[in-house]
């Protein structure tokens, strides 16, 4: 018998399946694998890779044995119930969660801190929470790439920024991360006065010795709500500070260029977009690797703009469109996007600049608009057929961060709402 507190439970068997031919029911608990605990479907996709493999499934009071030969491969047909994220303990002084306002759905208060939801969907983890249990089981396991935020490499740098009481031994980690060749993404939140200038320096010139399995750094500026009420105090990036950024991470980027053929430190979109700069070209950036991370992805979306633009059709029957976007985007919306639709014979397109009034002005980007700035800032405005958001603003229950829907938002408009996934041309091609 297997002992332990481990077990992933079958939520669903589907029609057909692996699952169903074994026999295996919902309610059924996978205990273990060759005589490992299974902890969660992660486990069970590693260790069912085994030539032949022993299960043991529990079943009430019940277990049963199940010898599989070649291992699981493919879709096992079986929905498992959903693995249990641990939480953050730090207490950074930047945190955007703590910057939320009161009485939002509760998932909006989860501080994750989970190397598994890092590998899975590339969240940034501090590791502060990972033991060398967990190091183990990832270089085992092959847990590759991982996303980790770092912000300084000082040690009471790095303790003010996290709020940890001692050093968490972040370089140890991270050493035993290279040594055992698993792909890292580093990120730095850049709290002006705090860790820039020569901490920034530092913990730069310090990642970039664990080359090429920390494969890319960058630095983003740190984003503050109208909702900081008794939290630490910190400085905004101006439009100074983001042009000193521009012009360092291009120095530094070109001398890791000739040391490793690769850029190593990228900056986020809203440094060249608060500060007017224009934006590096496409081949700045690389293969995109912290696009999720807001770094490169303007430049991408302005990419496919224009590469769909050959396929837009010269004439369409007569629309009026209405295009939401937040501050940040405004200018090169209205520079270069807008202007190119109405090429189009027949089609009347039209700018809506949303201020960010929920979270306060400070924010701009157009992934943190809510329904009800939308919906107070569209009213009794002329808004034509189709009203277009931009497409992060929803989650994937399709809810805004103030829990309006899209129902809702149409309720108030009394306009067609569309949220295009894939640039503009899905659009023109359903009109």
């Amino acid at each position: 018998m297997i002992f332990g507190q481990y077990k992933l439970k079958i939520l669903k068997i589907s029609k057909g399946g692996f699952a169903e031919e074994l026999g295996l029911l919902p309610g059924d608990d996978i205990k273990s694998i060759n005589g490992r605990l299974i902890k969660d479907n992660i486990d069970f996709q590693f260790w069912g890779n085994d030539d032949l493999i022993e299960m043991v499934v529990q079943r009430g009071n019940d277990e049963y044995l199940y010898e599989i030969e070649d291992g699981i491969e493919g879709d096992f047909g079986a929905e498992f119930d959903q693995m249990k994220y641990k939480c953050c303990g730090n207490k950074c002084i930047f945190c955007f969660v703590d910057q939320n306002p009161k009485e939002l759905r509760s998932s909006l208060y989860f501080k994750d801190e989970d190397y598994r939801l890092s590998f899975l969907y590339g969240n940034y983890v501090t590791l502060t929470n990972t033991s060398k249990q967990n190091l183990k089981r990832i270089a085992e396991q092959r847990l590759s790439p991982l996303y980790i935020s770092v912000h300084a490499i000082n040690v009471d740098v790095r303790k003010k920024m996290l709020g940890l009481k001692g050093d968490d031994h972040l370089l140890e980690k991270i050493k035993f991360l290279y040594e055992n060749r698993i792909e890292m993404h580093a990120q730095i939140v850049l709290c002006p006065g705090i860790n820039d200038g020569p901490i920034l320096n530092e913990t730069i010139n310090t990642l970039s010795e664990f080359y090429p399995y920390v494969k890319t750094v960058a630095v983003v500026p740190v984003g503050l709500t109208k909702h900081r009420k008794d939290l630490f105090q910190i400085k905004p990036v101006d439009k100074k500070l983001a042009l000193n950024i521009i012009e360092w991470s291009d120095k530094l980027s070109q001398k890791f260029y000739g040391e490793f053929g690769s850029n190593f430190i990228y900056i986020a979109d809203e440094f060249y977009l608060m500060s007017g700069q224009k934006l590096p070209d496409a081949q700045r950036y690389e293969d995109f690797a912290q696009i999720e991370n807001g770094v490169g992805l303007t430049r991408e979306f302005l990419g496919e703009f224009h590469n769909d633009r050959k396929s837009f059709p010269k004439k369409v029957k007569p629309q009026k469109w209405t295009v939401v976007t937040g501050e940040m985007a405004s200018t090169f919306f209205s520079s270069e996007i807008i202007p190119e639709l109405n090429k189009i014979e027949g089609l009347d397109v039209q700018l809506k600049v949303i201020k960010n009034e929920f979270y306060g002005g400070g924010v701009t980007v157009s992934g943190l608009l809510v329904g009800q700035d939308i919906a107070s800032q569209c009213e009794n405005n002329d808004l034509g057929d189709v009203l277009i958001l931009p497409p992060n603003c929803l989650n994937y229950n399709r809810l805004f961060l103030d829990d309006w829907d899209i129902d809702k938002l149409h309720d108030k408009l009394d306009v067609l709402i569309r949220q295009p996934q894939v640039g503009f041309l899905e659009l023109l091609e359903n009109i």
